[in-house]
């Protein structure tokens, strides 16, 4: 399964590379990083979630909470199989 995380801009304390490195240290074993890309102060980072051996909610709320606590904006939002959510919804 595809998350996608798109988000206006970067909290003032991180960069593209450390956001990825952050990420993948919340995904552990639960998934990992296909792409990620940045135009401006926005930007984009994609990951595929484990759904065959585990739930992959858990990978999704783990994200949510990361993006949460990071200081992320109300804006950002995560796809999940076509549907669109706040990271505060």
């Amino acid at each position: 399964m595809v998350l996608r995380i798109d988000f206006p801009a970067l909290p003032k304390d991180k960069d593209l590379l450390q956001m990825r490195a952050d990420l993948d240290d919340v995904l552990e074993e639960d998934g990992w990083l296909l792409a990620s890309g940045q135009s401006g102060v926005g930007g984009f980072v994609e990951m595929e979630l484990e759904d065959e051996k585990i739930n992959p909610k858990y990978a999704i709320l783990a994200v949510k909470n990361y993006l949460q606590q990071a200081g992320f904006v109300k804006e950002t939002t995560m796809e999940i199989a076509g549907a669109v959510i706040g990271i505060f919804e």
